[in-house]
């Protein structure tokens, strides 16, 4: 029992300092040791817990998968008119929160590592099967009550889904710096403009 409860305290940590890992040195210079060097411990305990740097990372995508979840259960819409459903949804999916709760940097490392690796390509493809299934049940609910323009919610949802996504990794290249509030609100308002205008406007063939 304390063997299993020290795993659920240590392995956690480890995942958190990989990540920390990651973003100071790039996921290529991420390696076990330098690991287990910012968390002052032997690299022998980490490949004990994980066996190898492709555990980890799967485990490191596995806690994005989590903390996105969590983003998504605490999304409360079900009090509101459809109208004020749609504002919530897309400020909600370009905010600060979403966008700051995975490095932009720390993203690009492992998605860059998913092409050579199907176990973590196949880990990120289920965070963006989650995503979806969010979306298309708004997307379903807001289509029935006629607040957007289209028949296949499946289809909005991918189309959005780019939009974030590309908005998301866009955005670190044309916000001259993360700190100025007002810079990033107007960034995020236009987005939230360019959503709304094709789910207003969107009309299926």
């Amino acid at each position: 029992m304390k063997k299993r409860l020290n795993a659920d305290v240590q392995k956690p940590k480890m995942v958190k300092h990989f990540y920390k890992t990651i973003l100071a040195e790039g996921f290529e210079g991420a390696s076990i040791a330098k690991v287990a060097k910012r968390m002052k411990i032997h690299p022998s305990l980490i490949l004990h817990y994980f066996g190898n740097k492709e555990n980890l990372t799967l485990a490191l995508v596995d806690f994005v998968i989590d903390e996105y979840n969590s983003l998504l259960k605490n999304f409360k819409s079900q009090d509101l008119a459809p109208e004020d459903r749609l504002t919530r949804l897309l400020e909600a999916i370009w905010s600060r929160e979403y966008y700051e709760k995975i490095n932009v940097a720390g993203s690009f490392a492992v998605l860059a590592v998913s092409f050579r690796n199907e176990k973590i390509h196949g880990k990120i493809k289920d965070l963006y099967r989650m995503f979806k299934k969010f979306l298309v049940r708004e997307f379903r609910y807001l289509i029935d009550n006629r607040v957007i323009c289209a028949n296949d919610p499946e289809h909005v949802a991918e189309i959005i889904m780019t939009m974030i996504e590309g908005s998301r990794h866009f955005r670190a290249f044309i916000i001259d710096d993360e700190r100025d509030d007002d810079q990033v609100r107007r960034y995020n308002q236009d987005m939230i403009r360019a959503a709304r205008f094709f789910l207003k406007g969107h009309m299926a063939s």
